[in-house]
C-alpha cells in the first residue's frame, strides 16, 4: 500500500516540476548500455550546453528513481531493491515539494529509464514525455519475470510509443528486435555496426594503455565524417554508446567539434569495463555491474580482440551467475561457457549457476575462488571478471586489485 502511494507522490511532483521547467527530455532504454550511454550523452550536451544539462545520477531509473533524479535528488534514501518502509523515505516526502523550485535552469534533461517488470515504462511515461528517446538494445534481461523478449521489447518500444509529437526515436539498427519499428508521429535516426544506418563507425582499434582504455574510431553521419576517441575499452558497447550520444547531439544542433570534444570526456562507468592494476603485475576488468547473455558476449567480443598479453601472460575470465533468465538460464550459461573457453585461456566459475559455464576451475563460493585465484594469478596475466550484480563480484575485484591501483577513470568510456 506504502509503495503505490509513493509511487503517485513522487509522479504528481515530478510533474509539477516537469510543467514549470519545461526542459527538452532524452531519455535512454534497453537491456544492455543503458547508463554508458546516458553518461555519453550528457558529455556531449555538456560540452555544447554547460550547465543547462542535467543527468539522473547513478541507478536512478525505476518507477522510483527517475523522480527523484528529476527533481534533482543523487540517490534514494534507501536501496531500492529492497522491501519499502517507511521511514527512510520521511526525509524525502517532506523536501520533494521545494525541490519543484531548485534546478530551474535545467534547459536539457537526460534520463535513464529500466523496466523492472511489466508495465513499469507505461507507469513513468504518464508523466514523463520524452523529446529524444534512445534505445539501445532488446535482450534477455529479467526474462524470468516478463517472459518472452517479445514482452520485453513491447516494455521497452513503449517509451518511443510516448515521444512528443515530432519527437526523435534513435534506434540501434544491428538489433533485429527493433528492426519494424516505423516513424509514426516521430522521426527515427539509426545507428549501427554491422547494418545500414545514419550513423555508423569503422576502422574501430581498441586496447588498453597504462591501465587505461584506448578506443580510436571513424564516424560516418549523414552530416558529418570524423575520427573520434574515446577513454574506453570495446569495439561495440562503448561505441554504440558513442554513436548513440553524436545522434542527440546532431539532433540538437552541435557541430562535429564540440560532438569529438565531448566523446574525449566520456568514461567508464563503476563496474563496467573499468580497468585497474592487479596483483603479481595483472591487468584487472571489472565488469561486475550485472550480467545477461548479451552483455556477456561483449565482454569476451573485448577480451578477445586485446592484444595477446606478453611473455605468458594468459587471458584470464571469471564468471558467476546470470541471474533472472529463467527458462533461458541452463542454455545461455552454456552457451556463454563454451564462448569464453574459445576466448579465454582460462575460465573460473564461482556460483551455483555458474557450474553450468562448464569450466576449467569451478568454486561453488566466492571465498575459494578468490584463494585459487590469488595463488594462480601472474605477469602480465589479463582477468576479466563478471557476473550479475546479485553475485558481488566487486569483492572479487577488490582482492586482486593492487592498493591504490590505476584505473581509467580520467579526469578531463558497458543489463
Amino acid at each position: 500500500m506504502f509503495s503505490k502511494t509513493l509511487q503517485n507522490y513522487l509522479r504528481f511532483w515530478a510533474r509539477q516540476y516537469l510543467k514549470r521547467v519545461k526542459p527538452q527530455i532524452i531519455t535512454v532504454t534497453g537491456s544492455a548500455g543503458k547508463t554508458s550511454t546516458k553518461e555519453a550523452i550528457f558529455e556531449v550536451l555538456k560540452i555544447g550546453f554547460g550547465q543547462s544539462v542535467r543527468k539522473s545520477e547513478g541507478n536512478l531509473n525505476t518507477i522510483y528513481g527517475v523522480p527523484l533524479a528529476i527533481l534533482g535528488y543523487k540517490k534514494p534514501p534507501v536501496s531500492l531493491d529492497r522491501s519499502f518502509s517507511l521511514w527512510p523515505w520521511i526525509p524525502v516526502i517532506f523536501t520533494v515539494p521545494f525541490k519543484i523550485f531548485a534546478n530551474s535552469k535545467t534547459k536539457y534533461l537526460v534520463l535513464e529509464i529500466a523496466a523492472d517488470k511489466p508495465g513499469d515504462i507505461e507507469f513513468t511515461t504518464s508523466y514523463v514525455r520524452s523529446d529524444i528517446a534512445v534505445l539501445t538494445n532488446i535482450g534477455p534481461a529479467h526474462l524470468e519475470i516478463f517472459g518472452t523478449i517479445e514482452k520485453i521489447s513491447q516494455e521497452k518500444i513503449g517509451l518511443i510509443k510516448a515521444l512528443k509529437n515530432g519527437g526523435w526515436a534513435i534506434i540501434n539498427n544491428d538489433d533485429e528486435n527493433l528492426a519494424n519499428i516505423e516513424e509514426n508521429n516521430f522521426k527515427i535516426k539509426t545507428f549501427a555496426l554491422n547494418s545500414q544506418a545514419q550513423i555508423t563507425a569503422k576502422n574501430i582499434v581498441t586496447d588498453i594503455e597504462n591501465f587505461q582504455g584506448l578506443t580510436n574510431f571513424q564516424v560516418i553521419s549523414e552530416q558529418n565524417k570524423f575520427l573520434a576517441t574515446s577513454f574506453t575499452l570495446g569495439r561495440v558497447t562503448n561505441i554504440y554508446s558513442a554513436l548513440a550520444a553524436i545522434a542527440v547531439g546532431e539532433i540538437l544542433g552541435l557541430g562535429k567539434d564540440k560532438i569529438i570534444s565531448g566523446i574525449k570526456n566520456i568514461k567508464p562507468e563503476k563496474h563496467r569495463m573499468e580497468i585497474f592494476s592487479g596483483k603479481n603485475g595483472s591487468t584487472i576488468i571489472d565488469d561486475t555491474y550485472n550480467a545477461n547473455p548479451l552483455s556477456m558476449k561483449a565482454a569476451f567480443d573485448t577480451l578477445k580482440i586485446l592484444s595477446n598479453p606478453p611473455a605468458g601472460g594468459k587471458k584470464i575470465a571469471v564468471l558467476g551467475d546470470m541471474l533472472e533468465l529463467g527458462e533461458i538460464s541452463p542454455e545461455a550459461h552454456k552457451l556463454i561457457g563454451a564462448y569464453a573457453k574459445e576466448v579465454a585461456d582460462e575460465v573460473v566459475a564461482i556460483g551455483e549457476q555458474a557450474k553450468l559455464f562448464e569450466a576449467q576451475k569451478y568454486f561453488p563460493d566466492k571465498k575459494e575462488g578468490i584463494n585459487y585465484l590469488l595463488s594462480k594469478v601472474s605477469q602480465n596475466d589479463i582477468i576479466l571478471i563478471k557476473a550479475s550484480r546479485g553475485m558481488g563480484f566487486e569483492e572479487i575485484v577488490e582482492a586482486l586489485k593492487l592498493e591504490n591501483g590505476n584505473h581509467t577513470i580520467i579526469s578531463s568510456q558497458s543489463g
